[in-house]
């Protein structure tokens, strides 16, 4: 017979196999070997199910059976045991908030077991979940020096794991040879099994390696089971990446975060989460775009998008402009700026921005656009869609770069409106192309910007600059002969009869696309790009709002004390305000040299009287419109220093009223006639849509709210209105009406092509370097040789195009 000891344990071992088992008595003299009675103390297999064999399984013994085979040396032991009580299907993890976990229970009994780690993975530990199982093998191998990884797993009919293998990081062998590896075959795992009750518990565990430990912490980092980032910290990178954070400044701020004493996160795995993040981005790029214009048309039905597909259904062209922009464009679009040299996207598209300048001199979209190139049907798209968003408005003044393709498009879509060219972008080239003349002499440099800056009179321009080139003998050169030709498209005297809101260049779209750059992050896809393209429109409209407050509440102190700047300080804004204040201050250097023969006011410079150098500006009085020879008020619709000395000559009290233009004033945005329809208050908020809904509504009230009976054909009439307009608009989703048109009905399915990425870069060695040297200057020189003198396309020079060949010589 068997004492009771011997046969406890050999039950618990065959219960562990779950099977009809034979069991060696010799094996088990002293205690079974591998099992969990000499291993695992009593607190912490207290939650374990029955007594002796049923703690492991949960299970229970029956049909025991004894049985000796004649001489043998051992006996021999056979009986049946039921299988352990797996759970079928069910929930990932048991819910027991009032019993301990195992890792709580680990340190309480940590005291009792010195000289062992704290996380000892005993046979029939058990825990709630796998993932608790995960972390607290994970710990376990943190305090021994080794990484871990989730190996072997299986699976019932209804798909619910029932077992799962957690094993040394150096398991297993690599299977190519050539390949250096960690792999050693280490043995050590544990094996974790699923109860009824959805817990988990240790069945088997292995501790012996087969390689060297890691014993620092810089070592222990390095496995990747304990450079993992937990799920907020990754929500937090993500939150950082959205927001055009850099990877190295991710890196700095976790790590600072952690405090001294804590434990950075390892750069090479944050680089892997953001990696991950941008190839989640990526995926299903244009399913996320159009999701996301539909909420964005949902919030605001007024806006509008406009594409252009090819006959794959791939996007060529997209332009999309907010119920905002449109009020905006209504109030501020009589001059804009056109670039199109941001470029910061997935797919490097050339996008174009429609920039204009609002009451408190601040930049203003009005609209953006994503071109595939930047060819002349390419722009004639992107205008003539524009307009028709725009409601057919056409801007009085457009300024753009040379760009011969977008000059052409302008002249065949914007018929009405006067095409200049961004002055920075015609002197950008000025030290290139002029050389030593330009930059070590310093008289040329000043004497020219003061030209092209201050002169307003085109016959002294054109006299001042024959002197000028003249005297530095510059009169060959071919950029300053490019220019001079083309005089009339960017220089000042040509601008003053030009309203241009006080803009002379393209100089605020290229601040936008400065800002655009704080808000979008490199190599973007479409969906984010439009994303982040509507919070910086949002952060525009935060910086209005601080302006209108700013105007409302602050009160300036008058410098001048004249009655003119009262009432400047009432009717404009702050902005404004500052800005004619200036032209007031400077007004009291100029004096009143007469009148002339038609009626006009002589003003001059006081320093300029009676000199050689002395310029008259003429000021016409017309009572409620006064104007100068300057041109300034032309070009931004404020009155001049000149006209102010006249007003203050003449004692006015205010300013005339035909010289406040109302894209100035501090009202504009509360002016009753300006989005205001019966009675409906005007809001840059509510679209076009709701405001037509609303009084659609009040119209239906009106008439049910009139005291005389309506009488029976009236009725009839009104239903079967409502219903053929309900009949006609059933099937139309809301906001359909600002969508999305494309050249037909279909929406896309493609997004545009990536571009191929280039490759390996040049050598930096001393003698690459001089071979790039020698190849750039026969390049320089061939370009000298074909450059055309009559070139007007300084973005597209003519030795960067295909020459006909009459050309060739």
């Amino acid at each position: 017979m068997l004492d009771t000891a011997t046969t406890a344990a050999v039950l618990a071992a065959t219960c562990r196999s779950g099977a009809k088992q034979s069991v060696f008595l010799g094996r088990h003299v002293g205690g079974v070997e591998g099992s969990s009675a000499g291993l695992r103390p009593p607190a912490l297999v207290g939650g374990m199910e029955g007594t002796g064999g049923e703690e492991c399984c949960g299970g229970s013994t029956s049909g025991t059976s004894i049985a000796t085979e004649g001489d043998a040396k051992h006996l021999t032991t056979s009986y049946d045991c039921k299988k352990r009580k797996r759970g079928m299907s069910g929930p990932d993890a048991k819910i027991s908030p009032a019993e301990e976990s195992a890792m709580t229970k680990a340190i309480k009994s940590s005291k009792e077991r010195e000289g062992e780690p704290i996380f000892y993975p005993y046979e029939g530990t058990r825990f709630n979940s796998f993932e608790e199982a995960k972390e607290f093998y994970n710990l376990y191998s943190w305090e021994v020096g080794f990484g871990i990884r989730t190996s072997r797993g299986r699976t019932n009919g209804n798909d619910y794991t029932t077992k799962k293998d957690l094993c040394c990081s150096c398991e297993g062998r690599s299977r190519s040879q050539k390949t250096s590896s960690c792999r050693t075959g280490c043995k050590a795992m544990i094996r974790l099994l699923r109860l009824k009750d959805h817990s988990w518990y240790i069945s088997r565990s292995v501790t012996e390696h087969n390689h060297s430990m890691s014993a620092t912490c810089g070592e222990k980092k390095q496995w990747l089971s304990h450079s993992e980032i937990d799920p907020l910290t990754k929500d937090f990178i993500r939150r950082l990446r959205e927001n055009n954070v850099t990877t190295g400044r991710v890196c700095s701020i976790l790590g600072t975060s952690n405090g001294v004493g804590g434990l950075p996160v390892r750069r090479e795995v944050i680089r892997s989460v953001c990696a991950r993040l941008a190839q989640e981005n990526i995926e299903d790029d244009i399913s996320k775009t159009m999701t996301l214009l539909d909420n964005m048309k949902m919030k605001d039905p007024s806006m509008q998008i406009r594409y252009k597909l090819d006959d794959s259904g791939r996007i060529l062209h997209m332009l999309w402009c907010t119920g905002r922009n449109k009020n905006d464009y209504d109030r501020f679009g009589d001059a804009l700026t056109f670039d199109t040299t941001y470029r910061t996207n997935l797919y490097n598209l050339p996008f174009g921005l429609f920039i204009g300048v609002n009451n408190h001199f601040q930049s203003t979209v009005f609209g953006g656009v994503l071109l595939t190139s930047e060819k002349t049907e390419d722009f004639e798209w992107a205008f003539s869609n524009f307009v028709d968003v725009m409601r057919g408005k056409e801007p009085r003044t457009i300024l753009t770069d040379q760009c011969q393709a977008m000059a052409a498009a302008i002249k065949t879509t914007l018929t009405s409106a006067r095409h200049r060219w961004c002055k920075w972008h015609v002197l950008r080239k000025a030290k290139q192309w002029l050389g030593q003349v330009y930059s070590k002499n310093n008289g040329f440099k000043k004497e020219f910007h003061k030209l092209v800056t201050e002169e307003v009179s085109k016959y002294k321009f054109e006299r001042r600059w024959r002197q000028l080139v003249r005297k530095y003998k510059v009169e060959d050169n071919k950029f300053l002969k490019r220019i001079y030709q083309n005089r009339g498209m960017w220089a000042r005297p040509y601008f003053m009869d030009v309203f241009c809101a006080g803009m002379t260049s393209t100089q605020r779209s290229e601040s936008a696309n400065h800002m655009l750059k704080q808000f979008i992050q490199r190599s973007s896809p479409m969906h984010i790009f439009v994303s982040k393209f509507s919070e910086f429109q949002n952060d525009r409209k935060e910086q209005e709002d601080t302006e209108v407050h700013f105007t409302k509440q602050m009160q300036r102190k008058r410098r001048i004390g004249v009655p003119l700047e009262r009432h400047a300080e009432e009717v404009y804004t702050r902005a404004m305000y500052e800005r004619l204040y200036n032209e007031l201050y400077r007004a009291g250097s100029y004096v009143m040299k007469g009148r002339d023969k038609a009626d006009g006011y002589l003003v001059v410079h006081y320093k300029e009287l009676g000199t050689a150098d002395e310029r008259i500006f003429v000021v016409t009085d017309e009572g409620d419109f006064v104007n100068c020879s300057c041109g300034l008020y032309n070009h931004m619709g404020m009155l001049c220093r000149h006209a102010l000395k006249v007003l203050m000559h003449q004692d006015r009290v205010k300013l005339p009223s035909g010289n406040i233009l109302d894209r100035w004033r501090r009202d504009v945005l509360e002016d009753p006639g300006n989005g205001r329809d019966d009675g409906v208050e005007s809001s840059s908020i509510e679209s076009t849509a709701y405001i037509q809904k609303k009084l659609m509504v009040r119209r239906v009230l009106a008439m049910a709210g009139v005291d005389a009976a309506l009488d029976e054909s009236g009725y009839k009439e009104a239903l079967e209105a409502l219903d053929k307009i309900i009949s006609l608009r059933k099937d139309q989703k809301l906001g359909e009406q600002a969508v999305i048109s494309g050249d037909g009905s279909i929406k896309p399915t493609c997004c545009p092509n990536r571009p191929k990425k280039k490759g390996r870069p040049c050598s930096t060695s001393l003698k690459s370097y001089e071979t790039n040297l020698k190849k750039q200057k026969r390049t320089e020189q061939g370009k000298k040789r074909y450059t055309s003198s009559t070139s007007e396309d300084e973005e597209n020079p003519m030795s960067g195009k295909t020459k006909a060949l009459n050309e060739i010589k």
